[in-house]
């Protein structure tokens, strides 16, 4: 018998976003605003990955991510590669690095921090641990899960992120 494989054609230029932790390939469009995008963008979700079992994968025709989105990646995917490709070749491949300090991407849900005040503060939390996340409020030392926390975007709307990570 023949194994049927469905092909996804290959970018001519553009950024494929792939090994991201499955199940968070739509959570990444939005919070990164990929979703906004009118190019073309091809998603496959729960793929089967040699090395992780399952795994997600984002390809979008014609852009390139800025170092917020890259940013905003490592911490919900820290395994996550991003491949940049022209004339239907990858020219860099990147992997994500979660940073061990993450300013202003993320909002402290302790009203009485500081950095809810209208003081001009950006928030600050240290990576306490990658796997599963950690994080910590330099400001008010409360400590949160990935599912606990609230990234701020688009103008400071809140996006809180409501998936579990399998572990």
């Amino acid at each position: 018998m023949l194994e049927e494989k469905l092909k996804i054609a290959r970018l001519k230029k553009g950024t494929v976003i792939d090994h991201i932790d499955a199940g968070y390939a739509l959570t990444i469009m939005s919070l990164t605003g990929l979703d906004e995008s009118p190019n073309l963008i091809t998603i496959g979700v729960n793929v089967s990955s040699k090395k992780y079992q399952r795994k997600d994968i984002i390809k979008i025709e014609g852009v390139f991510l800025n170092k917020k989105q890259m940013q905003q990646i490592s911490i919900l995917s820290p395994n996550a590669n991003i491949s940049l490709i022209e004339e239907y070749k990858v020219i860099e491949k990147k992997k994500v690095n979660l940073p061990e300090v993450i300013k202003k991407l993320i909002l402290c849900r302790n009203k009485t921090c500081i950095s809810n005040s209208n003081e001009p503060i950006e928030t600050e939390f240290m990576v306490l641990e990658e796997k599963p996340l950690k994080i910590q409020c330099v400001y008010c030392n409360r400590i949160y899960k990935l599912d606990e926390i609230v990234f701020s975007s688009k103008g400071k709307i809140e996006k809180k992120i409501k998936q579990t990570i399998q572990l």
